[in-house]
């Protein structure tokens, strides 16, 4: 059985279904909320009045926002239209909004981070700024310095945009602190997990399997499945054990999909996941993967590669190979499956209301199926 990190033994701020306290397939595939899209624009245009340059980076901001399949808005619609007493529609499309918006501030700062030069198949802020520094005469350190500050100041743009679509949302009173309390906690946990995922890179970190699974949960499946339901519960009126289910659940099919993704940024079709294959390898994450093959024989050449500083293409090739080889793909994909399972579990005894448990179990099941 896989043991998602809970949450009450740490980085909490609040207990699940108290009111004081991240698209992955599934369900219909939602287009990015008006809502949404609206207060980008709005944004740009105050922002054209104090720069052009100002305006340009909210665009890209917006640009980084419209891909994806917005599964956090999504979540929240799902679970707020599944009880008697929703919030009104605009409300709960700015409160799935400001979870999207968020998960853009987290994946703009993760690419400063990793320093990625794609994603979704088109550049990052920081890449696409850092080209614009080249451009204009900057040496090859000043460009990139160039483009992880352009980077650093568009995330914090987006993480304070998704506090003010919450609290101008029109929510009512005795919800507003609720909501404003799970935005916190997604983005409290998510930094917890993404400083884990830094200090897991420095050299000679072996962190364990329960190390790496941590920061698995925190870092990605709070903020984009366990508080977005547990929000859309909130906004429909659940009872408080409904919204600790949807918050368990969450994490546990959160888990999975994260998971997920680190095998595809291993073994993935580069043109289907918009990121190389072989990033993720280069820059020496310790993902469940690496934690799987150092329990084998080939942990010790797999160690070599990664603790190296710069990773060519072709160590990174043969880390991957020996990811293959050693069983550790093998391993994590039957990870992904317990996870499933102990979701589909958790909902055969939840007693959610019987439209949303037919939505969240289309959503477990495509956990498994992106590794197909």
């Amino acid at each position: 059985m896989v043991t998602v990190f809970s949450r009450e033994s740490s980085f909490s701020s609040a207990r699940p279904g108290t009111g004081t306290r991240t698209g992955h397939g599934g369900g219909r595939e939602p287009a990015r909320a008006p809502v949404l899209e609206e207060f980008l624009a709005e944004a740009t245009g105050r922002a054209q009045a104090v720069d052009p340059g100002f305006a340009r980076l909210w665009g890209e901001v917006a640009r980084l926002s419209s891909g994806g399949k917005q599964i956090r808005p999504h979540l929240v619609r799902l679970a707020a239209g599944s009880y008697p007493a929703p919030e009104p529609a605009p409300v709960v499309e700015s409160v799935g909004a400001a979870f999207e918006l968020l998960h853009t501030a987290l994946i703009v700062h993760d690419d400063v981070i990793d320093q990625d030069e794609q994603r979704r198949h088109q550049p990052t802020i920081n890449a696409a700024a850092a080209s614009r520094a080249s451009a204009s005469g900057s040496g090859p350190d000043r460009a990139r310095q160039y483009g992880a500050s352009v980077g650093v100041i568009a995330g914090d743009l987006a993480l304070a945009g998704a506090y003010r679509l919450v609290a101008r949302s029109g929510l009512s009173p005795e919800r507003l602190p609720r909501l404003l309390d799970l935005l916190d906690a997604a983005l409290f946990s998510s930094a917890a997990g993404e400083l884990l995922d830094v200090d897991h890179t420095l050299p000679g970190a072996r962190p364990g399997r329960e190390q790496i699974l941590a920061a698995t949960c925190l870092k990605t499946a709070v903020y984009s499945f366990e508080t977005p339901l547990q929000a859309g519960g909130v906004l429909g009126g659940a009872p408080d054990g409904d919204v600790e289910v949807l918050g368990r659940l969450g994490r546990t099919v959160g888990t999975a999909y994260q998971l997920v993704d680190d095998l595809l940024g291993v073994f993935g079709d580069p043109e289907a996941t918009g990121k190389s294959a072989v990033s993720d390898l280069r820059e020496g994450k310790r993902t469940m993967l690496v934690a799987a093959a150092q329990c084998t024989p080939a942990g010790a050449e797999l160690d070599a590669i990664l603790g190296r500083h710069e990773i060519s293409s072709e160590q990174a090739l043969r880390a991957r190979d020996l990811l293959e080889q050693c069983g550790a793909r093998q391993e994590v994909e039957d990870m992904v499956a317990e996870c499933a399972d102990e979701a589909l579990a958790l909902l055969d005894t939840a007693g959610l209301p019987a439209s949303l448990e037919q939505d969240l179990r289309r959503i477990v099941a495509g956990a498994t199926e992106r590794i197909r």
